[in-house]
């Protein structure tokens, strides 16, 4: 954040503060839904982890429970962040934020859709899963990742995850 007249890490942490307020308290459905799966997506080990969007990591300088390490995506290196299964849920990364659902930014405007990574162990992307979902959610979650598009390089690293979720969604068969 380059020209930015207070320090890089300030100026994440309102940026993303700002974002997480945005979703408003809402997840994907009005209940812990780590219930419904033993909470897989938060379970891994040293090699899985949640991407971080652009200086995300600077405003999760106080989630100690979060290791982050620097891993491939596509072309760019990404932090990701690697928990150890339980997390303080209001120093949750976005991608944590957002999961099972993903960004992408198509026509110049930010769309949530069902990460492909998670339709074959998260019970909220099955069929079934439908009525019981927070049909707000996806509106707050597009807002607050739109609310962080002023970032340097934002837009760029959302079409290149965008890019890594449809060559996944294509290998998978999956449909974006």
């Amino acid at each position: 954040m380059t020209g930015c007249p207070i320090p890089a890490e300030k100026a994440a942490l309102f940026f993303y503060r700002r974002a997480y307020r945005l979703f408003g308290g809402r997840t994907p459905i009005p209940a812990d839904c780590g219930r419904l799966c033993s909470s897989k997506c938060c379970q891994g080990g040293e090699e899985d982890g949640m991407i971080l969007f652009p200086f995300e990591e600077l405003a999760l300088a106080r989630a100690d429970f979060l290791t982050i390490t620097k891993q491939r995506m596509g072309t760019r290196r990404v932090a990701f962040a690697v928990c150890p299964g339980h997390c303080d849920r209001a120093l949750r990364p976005l991608s944590c934020r957002l999961y099972p659902f993903a960004p992408i930014l198509e026509k110049g405007r930010v769309r949530i859709v069902p990460d492909p990574r998670a339709a074959y162990f998260c019970p909220l992307l099955q069929n079934e899963a439908g009525p019981y979902l927070d049909k707000a959610f996806p509106s707050a979650a597009a807002r607050a990742v739109e609310s962080l598009r002023t970032l340097p390089g934002f837009d760029a690293f959302l079409m290149d995850y965008g890019h890594m979720l449809k060559e996944y969604a294509a290998f998978t068969g999956e449909i974006l």
